[in-house]
């Protein structure tokens, strides 16, 4: 498999398509707020922020970006002395050219990596000790989201998020202060100050649902979205179980499920996880013909 001939799957699609009624929520809250300003050209803010977003997809933008969102470090020297070897090996086993992406360290203590925009991957400290043919297995896996398209449009998607996504929080703080405002109308009788905590209240769920229509269906779409996640997984797996790395994925897999006691979840559980269960990530991988 090589980077050419990568093409963004179900999962990749899928998270563009669920995000779309948040995304356009955000532009009508800056079409709204264009109204007030500057009525003849109420567009020209939601576009202008639309056009702005392209920045995301320059390399010094996301290194500068992402670090902050997640809570990035760069590899000390020790560390990068690690990483890059098995880095080195993953991509020239996929035909692609690691130096295009960027390393970082994850501050979590917990056995993990990520990845994210269009050129970063991250590993956790614990990751880093590792042998040498699992730490690959793991950066495999993570240039299979990579590979996959699952990372490379989320950068710009939060961009244009961030609009209604900052309005969102700033209404939940609002409805943390309603409760107060009702005890206030308290003197003018009880039914008045029950009125009006519920008329606050729903205001603010209207103004919720219009930012994030999502919401009023979160508990159909918790299962979908949830799913999507799980298919990018199981996607990922795959790319890196072609590149040779099947063996030691099922091997870090069987760790993961006795270090932990066990993975068994309840169907809910299941639906609702982003990340399948490692039986059922060792079982695909076993059905495409991988052996651990």
């Amino acid at each position: 498999m090589s980077g050419d001939r990568a093409r963004p799957d179900l999962s990749a699609a899928l998270a563009v398509v669920l995000a779309v009624p948040v995304v356009a929520g955000s532009l009508l809250v800056l079409a709204v707020a264009g109204k007030l300003v500057w009525p003849p050209y109420f567009w020209a803010l939601p576009a202008g922020w639309a056009l702005l977003g392209g920045i995301t997809f320059v390399p010094a933008v996301e290194h500068f970006l992402l670090p902050l969102t997640f809570g990035m470090r760069q590899p000390t020297t020790r560390e990068l002395a690690r990483l890059t070897p098995s880095w080195q090996a993953v991509c020239a086993a996929a035909g692609v050219d690691g130096d295009r992406y960027r390393l970082w360290v994850d501050r979590s203590r917990e056995l993990n990596a990520f990845a994210a925009g269009g050129r970063t991957v991250a590993v956790t400290r614990t990751a880093l000790e590792l042998p040498p043919p699992s730490l690959e297995a793991i950066l495999a896996h993570e240039l299979g989201h990579h590979l996959a398209g699952h990372t490379r449009i989320s950068l710009y998607v939060w961009w244009l998020e961030l609009p209604a996504r900052l309005l969102t929080r700033l209404l939940r703080l609002v409805a943390l202060a309603v409760p107060y405002v009702g005890r206030a109308f308290a003197a003018f009788g009880r039914s008045v100050a029950v009125l009006v905590t519920v008329l606050l209240s729903l205001g603010i769920l209207t103004a919720l649902a219009f930012l994030d229509p999502w919401l009023l269906l979160a508990p159909l779409l918790g299962p979908v979205l949830a799913w999507s996640k799980r298919l990018g997984e199981y996607r990922a797996d795959l790319v890196a179980a072609r590149l040779g790395y099947g063996p030691e994925l099922i091997s870090l897999f069987r760790e993961w499920i006795r270090a932990s006691g066990g993975d068994e979840r309840r169907m809910w559980a299941r639906l609702l996880a982003g990340h399948p269960a490692h039986v059922d990530r060792i079982k695909r991988l076993k059905d495409r013909g991988f052996r651990g």
